[in-house]
């Protein structure tokens, strides 16, 4: 049966709704350290590829990279980068972060950088 081009897009905005609803977030904070290395390219070309790669399975719906460079007074910020995970509920997390996958990956943090990152897991409380 073909859907109708309403039938889709409404099919779709179900779907976004669900995303937007129901996704807890995993933040993997950078702290910055002036005597400390952070390998942007590495985390970016070989980290993050493996992070989708393993944690997709689980439940991974998508990621994003901020990189920081300042703060509103120009000083240096607390950070580096952060990382945010979307998953659909924190038991993903858990079970992705338990796994081969994820021990895999937490020894590939000393490939980029110097310091431990800070991990919160935690849900949206608004947007705009």
């Amino acid at each position: 049966m073909r859907l109708s081009l309403i039938q889709k897009a409404l099919k779709a905005h179900d779907s976004t709704l669900k995303a937007t609803k129901m996704s807890v977030k995993a933040v993997i904070a950078y702290p910055h350290n002036p005597s400390g290395r952070f390998d942007i390219d590495y985390y970016m070309s070989t980290h993050m590829p493996l992070v989708a790669k393993h944690y997709t399975p689980f439940g991974l719906q998508k990621w994003e990279v901020l990189q920081f460079t300042a703060t509103g007074d120009g000083s240096a910020p607390a950070y580096v980068a952060q990382t945010i995970l979307t998953w659909e509920n924190e038991e993903q997390i858990q079970k992705a972060g338990a796994s081969e996958a994820g021990k895999m990956l937490t020894e590939d943090i000393p490939n980029f950088s110097s310091d431990k990152p800070i991990f919160m897991i935690g849900k949206s409380a608004g947007s705009s």
